[in-house]
């Protein structure tokens, strides 16, 4: 195996090309090598024992399960708009207006709740809960679902988020105009 020095540029692990880049290096396996299965450095991995390997699958599906669903319980399941619909083992929650979007800040722990930012443009993206047309609402649901895989049964689900989104632009850093 290849080490990277500066002298011998960065020399592409599964190929004899070497680059003069860490970026052109990983354009070519990013073009080249994208669907890549190929472990250069295998032959240093202890293979697990089937035992073993089949620990670590239950594990991963058993935390997996039970840390999403009980995540989404744990963050709204104190909300006065939770609810749980047993015919669709789905659970709900509902957050609207100004209330609602400082709830959602509580529940999540983040002062503002931004999800793009373009510095070029000088605009933002962000949850709408309320302009001068009414009061919107962003609705977390979480669709549990039963699996059955090798003889086992799993409990599975399916996160939705639904809002309405809206942009604004930079007036200063802690502040932005609606778009409309």
């Amino acid at each position: 195996m290849s080490t990277m020095t500066s002298t011998s540029g960065f020399p592409c692990l599964l190929c004899s090309k070497t680059y003069n880049t860490k970026k052109k290096l990983q354009s070519h396996e990013r073009n080249k090598h994208k669907n890549n299965k190929l472990i250069p450095h295998c032959h240093l991995l202890c293979k697990p024992s089937d035992d073993t390997l089949s620990f670590y699958q239950d594990t991963i599906i058993i935390c997996l399960k039970n840390s999403l669903g009980k995540c989404f319980l744990s963050l709204f399941e104190n909300e006065q708009s939770f609810k749980y619909i047993p015919s669709q083992w789905k659970y709900q929650c509902v957050l609207k207006g100004t209330e609602g979007e400082k709830k959602l800040k509580r529940i999540f722990k983040y002062d503002e709740i931004i999800f793009c930012e373009d510095i070029n443009t000088s605009t933002r993206g962000y949850i709408l809960f309320e302009d001068n047309d009414g009061q919107y609402k962003i609705t977390f649901s979480w669709m549990q679902k039963e699996r059955k895989e090798n003889n086992r049964i799993f409990l599975t689900g399916t996160l939705l988020i639904n809002f309405i989104a809206n942009s604004g632009e930079f007036i200063n850093k802690k502040s932005y105009s609606a778009l409309s």
